[in-house]
């Protein structure tokens, strides 16, 4: 999915490119316009499509997308040792599958050890 996204970013920078320079060329009086300005302002537009639809590609963990999302917020207070896991802790039941949709979010506090899992303990 992720190189589908890139490859419409592709077409459509290239796209805005040409979408800039060649009426620029046509309607310019007479075509007299060097293409050493018309070809840097459309490559200008260019890069400028490339760089927003390129945020949009590069956003794989996206809800929109129906793709794996995993987030994980910890934060602990305590006078003895504080051990902090975001993310699985061992062997999964889930090998070789997408992992699931999920949003942890945990606080502690306390005057002994803590221990924090954000995630599978198997």
């Amino acid at each position: 999915m992720a190189a589908l996204r890139w490859v419409v970013a592709v077409v459509a920078s290239v796209a805005a490119f040409f979408a800039v320079a060649v009426p620029w060329a046509v309607l310019s009086s007479g075509g007299h316009d060097p293409w050493e300005v018309i070809g840097p302002v459309a490559g200008v537009v260019a890069a400028g499509v490339l760089a927003a639809l390129g945020w949009w590609a590069s956003q794989t963990g996206a809800s929109a997308s129906g793709g794996p999302v995993r987030t994980v917020r910890q934060s602990v207070r305590a006078k003895g040792n504080i051990r902090q896991t975001a993310g699985s802790h061992g062997v999964s039941g889930r090998t070789g599958r997408r992992p699931m949709r999920e949003s942890v979010r945990q606080k502690g506090r306390g005057g002994g050890d803590v221990d924090q899992v954000g995630g599978d303990r198997a």
